[in-house]
């Protein structure tokens, strides 16, 4: 079997299944990202084998076509695992999805494959806290490659989805408090990417609107009843 198309709950879980039934490595396959899943809906892809042809000039980086920055970025943040003696490696998927005013945004998402428990739990921290680090350093060493500041989000053991259910379902109790009471709710203090998810989750809810306020860590959402005409 050269080539194989596997669905998931999320794009590194099918990934892994994939690797596990073609037998191969991750640095042994091409991959591609048929659909990133999210919302309820599975994720697809394809992992094609690469083959190694002694006698043709020699193969292209293998790793998803997805443009430079994935490839700078998941090499950064292997050199940065490996220097913290964490056994491990990565995989990039890029992703465009709407900001919060339904602009197309691209993302690139690095997920770590194959930590250890022990490993998975200091890579978060408390609260995420290691996790935001390593992805502001991840973005800050790529920004200074590419000389832009790129949109990447760092990932272990899947933390990063059951936060994002989690910050969803937040931000629907929220809005219902909202709706009865009438007046507006600021939220705790997040991350950008957590704010993001937060005015996504409601940017289609008629009956509330959503502002960003503050300044720097301690920026916070805002929930606010809809105005009536």
């Amino acid at each position: 079997m050269k080539r194989i198309e596997i669905s998931a709950r999320t794009v590194a879980e099918a990934i892994r299944l994939a690797l596990a039934q073609l037998g191969k490595d991750r640095d042994e396959v091409a991959i591609e990202v048929l659909e990133p899943g999210g919302n309820g809906d599975e994720a697809l892809v394809r992992v094609t084998v690469v083959e190694d042809e002694a006698d043709e000039a020699p193969a292209a980086p293998r790793v998803a076509s997805t443009g430079p920055v994935d490839q700078i970025a998941r090499q950064i943040l292997e050199d940065i695992l490996e220097r913290m003696d964490i056994h491990a490696y990565v995989t990039a998927v890029v992703s465009t999805v709407p900001d919060q005013h339904g602009e197309p945004e691209e993302t690139i998402t690095l997920h770590i494959e194959g930590a250890d428990e022990e490993a998975t739990s200091l890579l978060i921290g408390r609260r995420g806290e290691t996790l935001r680090s390593l992805q502001f350093m991840v973005n800050l060493l790529v920004s200074r490659r590419v000389q832009k500041w790129p949109q990447i989000v760092v990932d272990v053991g899947n933390y990063r989805q059951r936060r994002q259910e989690s910050l969803e379902g937040l931000a629907r109790r929220m809005a219902e408090r909202v709706r009865q009471s009438g007046r507006p709710l600021m939220l705790e203090p997040m991350a950008a990417y957590e704010r993001r998810i937060v005015h996504l989750a409601l940017r289609s809810d008629p009956t509330v609107y959503t502002e960003s306020s503050g300044e720097g860590e301690n920026r916070k959402v805002v929930i606010y009843p809809a105005k009536r005409s």
